[in-house]
Parts: structure tokens; sequence; C-alpha cells
């Protein structure tokens, strides 16, 4: 059976290795040490042994790949000329020296961002990591981890102590990238998430920015030049302002579903996630981006931000988008006057009741055609006079709220038109509440 000194002889043969490399591949044993530390007590332990059985041959070993300056001092003695050869693994870049350039580069490129948190990441060519797995398996090992890991921590070591910041694995403020072997170092801002709620005020304001339908941006007569079908957006109005405030590189706006351009959003609002992208600033009080923001949407949209959060919380607003209820407001307008028994029927009609509905047709050239079941959950119906109703209704996330009161030309069933006869000339939506 080999021992440990004989795997180290047999790696040491095969390659010249540094203290680093040679300890990596026993890492897991007594991990409390260094595997800098364990690599050198590892060539003093063979270098030992060698002293006492006079084995002039791994003396040399020692000497030439392992680097060990006491082995060469005992080979010069014997007369004989050796030159230490450079690591094969780490080509010499395993070494505090490469650490700190490293990290001061890191530092270096995020002297002007604020952050507080920090994770380094590492790359190493497909050479290395191969000859590393060959040497493993020519000793049998399985004690030895990752040169990339080994990297990693010893940049954060000695980036943590220069700049007194914290590591942090689970959600760090920046992310620092090294490619030792390229010389190349990149540090990035994570992305900053803000929650909160917007209403919109506007019925000619689109959620998100609506590119000409002719030219498609490009810019054409029918849209003035322009490439858009309207000058301004939810997403803009609110994430224009804070990229500014964050020095961030862009931004991207998620919300918990979307209304028509000729909705309003009142009442309790909808959610919305706001991602700044790779920000310099990070740690503006919520109360002040709010303010900041509100100043700048001319009316159009208020904000009203709740805290800080993670992409996490953006899948989750997302998936609940289809499911969630909501809460509209309907104003519909017709060109008869309605039986008002039929108009209050509608509210025991549709109590708990599941509608089917096609894709509508006013959406279908941009969206597959599905058949959709969707809840009905309540709705309180009232008129305003003959011609004009009021319907609040509670349904899944999910329903076209509109063709719910037209039928959509029977393509969604049942709907208030079937109950009441008629279908609306005009209507207004609102919505109330969107849950999250």
């Amino acid at each position: 059976m080999s021992t440990i000194l004989d795997d180290v002889l047999l790696l040491l043969r095969s390659e010249a290795l540094c203290d680093y490399c040679l300890g990596r591949q026993f890492a897991r044993i007594h991990p409390e040490i260094s595997n800098r530390d364990k690599g050198r007590i590892l060539k003093i332990a063979l270098l030992l042994n060698a002293v006492k059985k006079r084995d002039a041959d791994t003396l040399f070993v020692l000497a030439s790949n392992g680097g060990l300056d006491e082995a060469v001092k005992y080979v010069a003695e014997a007369g004989r000329s050796v030159e230490k050869r450079v690591c094969g693994l780490c080509h010499g870049l395993m070494d505090e020296t490469v650490f700190r350039k490293a990290a001061e580069k890191a530092a270096e490129l995020l002297h002007d961002t604020e952050f507080e948190t920090f994770l380094v990441g590492a790359r190493a060519s497909g050479d290395v990591v191969n000859t590393e797995d060959r040497l493993r398996a020519l000793a049998g090992l399985t004690e030895g981890e990752n040169i990339r890991n080994e990297i990693k921590r010893e940049i954060s070591r000695v980036f943590a102590n220069l700049t007194g910041k914290k590591l942090d694995y689970s959600s760090p403020d920046v992310v620092i990238t090294v490619d030792l072997f390229r010389d190349k170092v990149e540090a990035f801002p994570n992305p900053v998430f803000i929650s909160g709620r917007y209403l919109k005020h506007s019925r000619e304001l689109p959620q998100s920015p609506w590119h000409c339908k002719k030219c498609w941006g490009r810019g054409c007569q029918e849209c003035g030049y322009t490439g858009r079908l309207y000058p301004t957006s939810v997403a803009e109005l609110v994430g224009e302002p804070a990229k500014t405030l964050y020095q961030a590189a862009g931004y991207k706006f998620h919300a918990a579903g979307r209304e028509d351009v000729d909705a309003l959003v009142e009442g309790e609002g909808r959610p919305f996630i706001l991602e700044l992208k790779r920000p310099r600033r990070r740690n503006i009080p919520l109360d002040h981006v709010q303010q900041h923001i509100n100043t700048k949407t001319r009316g159009l949209v208020t904000v009203y931000l709740e805290a800080y959060t993670t992409r996490r919380h953006v899948r989750q607003i997302k998936l609940s988008a289809s499911t969630a209820a909501k809460t509209y407001l309907l104003k519909a307008v017709y060109d008869a006057d309605l039986n008002p028994d039929k108009v209050k029927e509608l509210e025991t009609r549709f109590r708990n009741m599941v509608v089917e509905q096609l894709t509508p047709l006013r959406v279908l050239r941009r969206r597959a055609e599905k058949l959709r079941r969707k809840t009905v959950y309540s709705v309180e119906a009232e008129l305003v006079d003959s011609r004009t109703a009021l319907f609040r209704i509670n349904c899944q996330g999910g329903l076209y709220v509109k063709e719910l009161v037209t039928g959509d030309g029977g393509r969604t069933k049942p709907s208030f038109a079937e109950v009441l006869g008629f279908v609306p000339v005009a209507m207004e939506l609102t919505v109330l509440r969107v849950e999250a």
C-alpha cells in the first residue's frame, strides 16, 4: 500500500509542482492547513525521508521539480547542478504577488462603485484542468480540489484584506472574474432590484415601449419618423430616472401582468420590480428614489417603492401574474336602455364562474390561438344611467375583461353580452388591484 510520501514522489516525478499545486492534490486531508503550507510540509517530509535513506535521486526530483531550496542545497553539495523548473500546472502564477496584483486590479476597476459584498469567480484553461486530472488519476488521488477554487479563495482573501469588503456567496453586490493565465481581471456590479407598485393615470400610455407596426422602430412617415406609436411608456418613465440616480448601465421593468394602453391603473396599483443593471450606486434610500421618479413622470405615473429585493422575486411575480386575483372597474356605455334586473343578474350569474376564452380577435395577430379557462370570482354591477353601467370585477389573472363584457363575437363564453343582450359601444377599464 502506497503512503502519502509515495504519492508525492510519484507526482513530482511526473510534473514540476509548486507548493500550492502539490498541496492542492491533498486539499481535503486536514483542510485547516492551507494548500501552500501543505505542499511545503509534504516536500520537507519527503526531503527528510530522502536524507535519512541517502536517496540522491529523490533529492534531485525535489530540487528540480519541487523547487525546494533545501533540496537544491543537498544536490549542490553532492556536486550536481540542478535547475528549478516552473510549475507545470500553474506556470508560476499561484503566487502571493500575483494574487495581490489581481486583487488590486479589481479594486481599481471598482473604485467608483458602491458595494459592501463581493464574490470572486475564476477561469482556468482546459489544458491546466486536464493536466491536473491526469496527475490525480496517475496517483489514484481523490482528495484534491479544482485549481479554480483555490484561485477564488486566495484572491478573495487578499481582496477582503485590501478593501475591507465582505465575501458573500449568495447575493454579492459585485462579482469579480479572474483569469490568471490570460492576465485578465473583470469586475461587474450585480443588478439592484427594487419592488414597488405603480399607478397609471393616462389612457394613452403603454406599459412598455411600443414600436411602430410598420417600421418596427426604424422610423417612417406613418410614425413621424420616431419609430414609435407612443412617445413614452410606464417602463421608461420609471426606469430612466432611476437609471440616472443609480448611475446604471441599463434597466429592465418587470411587472405582474400588463394592462391595455387605454386602461388606467389606480387603487392599490400594479406590482413591479425594477432591475437596474451594473449600477455604480446601490445604497440609496427608497423614499428618495420614489420622490425622484415621481417628480420626473409628469403626472402620468405614480410609484410606491417598497423594498430592495432579489431576482427570485422577479420569477415569483412573473409566475403569479397568470393566476393571481385582479380587480377591475369597467365603465360600459350602450346604445340602448339596459334592463336593471338583467344588470343585477350578472352579480349572481358570474359568482365563481369559469369562463372559456379563445384568444381575443384584437390580439390574435400577435398571440397564438389558445383556449383559456379563467374564473370570475365576483361581479358588482350598477347603472349610472339607463345606458351606462359600472362593473367591478374580481377575477383570476389572465382573464380578458373587455371580452368578458363584449363576448368577442362568441369567442368568450359566458359573457355579459349574453345576459344583457347588448354589446357596449364604448368601454373604459381601470385596474384597481393586482395580487402578487
